[in-house]
């Protein structure tokens, strides 16, 4: 499943390319994870719901990051009304937007991102007054698209949960009070739940936890300042360098360019089973914890 660095490159690429565009039309196969949402006001039952109709002619204001959710923020120009689509990719979800002239495609390469669209995938195509389509490909049906209001309650009910802080965002004395709460949590589980923080799986758990010289299974509650401390930055740092090489490629993610992530390269623990550690050469072990996968150097990150 992307994490936040990978949701953060595909955003960041389909927002340059969608600002603007004007919504034609919405087609979708997958009645059970389509949610055409409540029209404000509305009547209950059916009637009450979202329509094409309703949606036509909507603009394109920006694309954006929630955690792991990708929102598409549209307004109606004469009205104002805004509403965000929401879209989770979550394992094997695709975005490939196409026009005359262009082609973007991010998530999971299979099937191959350069196949023609619409394919036996794709899922939904919502299409423009340019001419360009957006595709939601999902190989397994494990994504889903949810229409909403802006308002924040509408969009938290929709995600399924309250996400927590964005780890990119959060303060120091927030983060330190926040696994204060949660101090008889196993850290690495800590870091991956998204009511704690927001977008961290497994491989940046096990990178921040690696630079920070913490056991994954360790509670938070045994974490001294110090280790809060380089905690906060190893989570930052990690998140950071995988953005700037593209997320990372080990779940198959490829951005929105075609192009796999690179940060794999780059990372300390995560898939290193075997291999010495940077630090102090002693092997990389992997250890399910939670019913995940944790990599972890034994001698660097010690339990007592």
């Amino acid at each position: 499943m992307p994490e936040l660095p990978e949701v953060t490159v595909i955003v960041n690429q389909l927002d340059k390319k969608l600002k603007g565009l004007v919504l034609d039309s919405i087609e979708y196969d997958w009645p059970k994870k389509f949610d055409w949402g409540r029209r404000p006001g509305g009547p209950s039952g059916p009637e009450g719901k979202y329509s094409i109709a309703d949606l036509k002619g909507a603009k394109v204001l920006g694309v954006e990051r929630r955690g792991k959710v990708v929102l598409i923020n549209f307004q109606f120009p004469i009205s104002n009304f805004q509403f965000p689509i929401l879209i989770h990719l979550k394992l094997t979800g695709q975005l490939i937007y196409q026009d005359e002239k262009t082609r973007i495609a991010g998530g999971h390469p299979i099937p191959p991102l350069n196949l023609p669209v619409p394919n036996k995938t794709t899922r939904v195509i919502f299409s423009f007054t340019n001419g360009g389509h957006l595709y939601f490909n999902d190989i397994r049906k494990f994504g889903w698209v949810k229409i909403v209001t802006s308002d924040r309650q509408q969009v938290t009910r929709a995600i399924g949960k309250e996400l927590g802080p964005d780890p990119l965002e959060i303060s120091f004395e927030e983060f330190k009070k926040r696994l204060e709460v949660r101090g008889q949590s196993r850290i690495k589980k800590l870091l991956m739940d998204q009511g704690f923080v927001s977008g961290i799986g497994n491989i940046y758990s096990d990178e921040a936890l690696w630079r920070a010289k913490i056991h994954p299974a360790r509670l938070a509650v045994s974490l001294s300042q110090l280790e809060v401390r380089n905690l906060y930055k190893g989570i930052q740092d990690s998140l950071k360098l995988a953005i700037e090489k593209g997320g990372s490629s080990a779940s198959a993610f490829v951005d929105s360019g075609g192009e796999k992530g690179l940060y794999l390269s780059f990372a300390k623990a995560y898939h290193m089973t075997g291999r010495p550690c940077e630090r102090c050469k002693t092997p990389i072990v992997r250890e399910k914890m939670d019913g995940r996968s944790a990599h972890f150097c034994p001698n660097c990150q010690r339990l007592t």
